[in-house]
């Protein structure tokens, strides 16, 4: 893979990185998954760029095979992952919907930081992941979904989003090749 470059108005968005959604990740172990998003979230901060965290707080309203929409996760569903929690001036953008800007403010915050590439991390990759890396293509953005830092129940499912999907929504680069890019 060719070196990427990520300029300062790069983003770090880590999507369901929380108590609810670690049981999920197969594809990528929790355990991994937590360090590599920790070990990206430690980097953003050190150089002084965005993180904005994305928890799943339930469903959106609508009926689906599973049944009717518009479910709520119990409490502390939603609690970040230890090691992931979020600092004094990073936001936390609850959702309900698909994609990290669905019903949130995550766009708006981005704007007004004139934000033009994200680097997406957290599970699971066929779901809030890639709704999100859609999304924020969908928006003008640029995206590098981060293939160790994303994790989802189906590895099959995972690794079609990560060699068909992502690829032709931004880039697909290792924790290792975003830290060398910071």
């Amino acid at each position: 893979m060719p070196k990427i470059e990520l300029p300062s108005t790069t983003a770090l968005v880590v999507v369901d990185v929380q108590a609810g959604t670690l049981p999920n990740a197969r594809a990528v172990s929790a355990e991994d998954l937590v360090s590599h998003v920790g070990s990206l979230v430690e980097a953003f901060r050190d150089s002084d760029r965005l993180v904005a965290f994305v928890v799943s707080t339930g469903t959106a309203v609508g009926a689906t095979e599973y049944g009717p929409g518009g479910r709520v996760w119990p409490e502390g569903f939603a609690e970040l992952a230890p090691g992931i929690a979020n600092r004094e001036g990073e936001s936390v953008h609850p959702r309900a919907g698909w994609s990290a800007f669905a019903g949130t403010s995550l766009l708006e915050e981005l704007t007004a930081r004139q934000i033009t590439d994200v680097v997406v991390a957290g599970l699971a990759t066929t779901f809030g992941v890639e709704s999100t890396a859609r999304a924020a293509a969908d928006l003008g953005l640029s995206v590098v979904v981060v293939s160790d830092a994303v994790s989802d129940p189906d590895p099959s499912g995972h690794e079609r989003s990560l060699t068909r999907v992502f690829p032709a929504l931004g880039r697909v680069r290792t924790t290792s090749e975003v830290l060398a890019a910071l």
